[in-house]
């Protein structure tokens, strides 16, 4: 195997949510399985300088979106030529136009440019310019699942075999027995009690928290004792209508919001749910689902997008606006212990065929096919 220099955007190192755990997640499996390239990292605050000690590391600023697009097409290239890599990843869907090097991008979904209203306008304007010169100009795009990919090679009719889905992992210490007690300390932190109904991600109309609300609601109006319901994640946008309808609907008190849960403390807030609930509108991959399952933890998610591709039959899937069939695939877990135990088992054996290292090693046959394939 030729040795190569290969430079990773780490910029998204600095947001919170899936295109964070994708690029630790991934570096973290790179540096454990690849003994033979050398790594340059780009980041974009120098707060993280020290995270990958392995690799250079090179802070590029920029994080307003003004400053990103100059970040990305200006400083980002550059830094490649100085820096002499064979090869740039970049692994949130943005690309420079001119590059010195071939460039990998990773498109994670086209939500952005497909569902624009689940975007803040910024946003839309700069995805709409970054996503199609990802898609058009990089060597080789790497997307998360086979129904991105699919969209991707349907939407800007790219040569199938110029892109790849490398399926997402999650921390492997989720499949370890973990301390009860320091379990019960971090769920007392948060104000959390034992068994409830869980959802993690982030709060905003994409996640469609709304139906969510809804199903709780009919699961408390048949039963009172029903488990509280736990949201998990930090704010992003159009949030306050979902507040008010949780007052609306007398729930305040029965509905617990955690914020931003780190990294560390998220697998014990995971063991005390009954059942895991995501029924978001679009998913490119859906983390949280496998994250859920490597825990033990029934889940119930969408049947759209990628989601179906993650959970296998290990869950239940349900049409995420039908709150009838939401109610119901949650009764059925949290009243029925043995199916409950069942699901556990399924999802444990499911979540145990995904992870971190399987995604480095396919990513680093993207990179050399990306090598060999360059037109630059």
């Amino acid at each position: 195997m030729t040795k190569l220099r290969i430079a990773i955007d780490a910029s998204t190192i600095s947001t919170q949510g899936g295109p964070r755990t994708y690029v630790l997640g991934l570096l973290d499996a790179l540096f454990r399985i690849d003994s033979v390239n050398d790594y340059v990292i780009f980041y974009n605050d120098p707060v993280h300088l020290g995270r990958f000690p392995q690799a250079r590391e090179i802070v590029l600023p920029g994080r307003n979106p003004l400053a990103r697009l100059w970040r990305e097409h200006v400083l980002l290239p550059l830094a490649c030529r100085r820096e002499k890599v064979n090869l740039l990843h970049c692994p949130k869907s943005a690309i420079p136009y001119f590059s010195p090097c071939p460039v990998v991008v990773t498109l994670h979904d086209l939500i952005p440019i497909k569902h624009p209203e689940t975007e803040k306008f910024a946003a839309q304007v700069y995805w709409r310019l970054q996503i199609p010169i990802a898609a058009k100009r990089s060597n080789f795009i790497i997307t998360d699942s086979e129904y991105a990919r699919q969209e991707i090679i349907d939407d800007f009719k790219i040569e199938p075999e110029r892109i790849k889905a490398t399926m997402l992992g999650f921390n492997p210490a989720m499949l370890e027995q973990r301390n009860a007690e320091e379990g019960r300390t971090i769920l007392n932190s948060y104000g959390l009690p034992d068994g409830y109904i869980l959802y993690v991600g982030t709060i905003q109309p994409r996640k469609n928290i709304d139906s969510l609300i809804e199903a709780y609601a009919l699961l408390r109006k048949d039963n009172k004792e029903t488990p509280k319901l736990v949201i998990v994640g930090r704010k992003g946008w159009l949030y306050d209508r979902l507040f008010n309808r949780i007052m609306e609907l007398g729930l305040a008190e029965e509905v617990l919001f955690t914020g931003f849960v780190p990294d560390e403390e998220l697998p014990f807030i995971y063991d005390s749910a009954l059942v895991f609930a995501y029924l978001s509108l679009f998913e490119g991959f859906g983390l949280p689902p496998l994250e859920a399952m490597a825990c033990g933890v029934p889940v119930v998610v969408s049947n759209t997008t990628s989601l179906p591709e993650v959970v296998g039959d290990a869950g239940f899937s349900v049409m995420p606006t039908d709150v009838v069939a939401i109610t119901t695939a949650l009764k059925k877990v949290l009243y029925n212990s043995q199916l409950a135990d069942a699901m556990r088992e399924k999802g444990l054996e499911r979540a145990r065929s995904f992870s971190w290292e399987k995604c480095a090693q396919e990513t680093l046959e993207v990179y050399s096919a990306a090598i060999g394939n360059s037109s630059f």
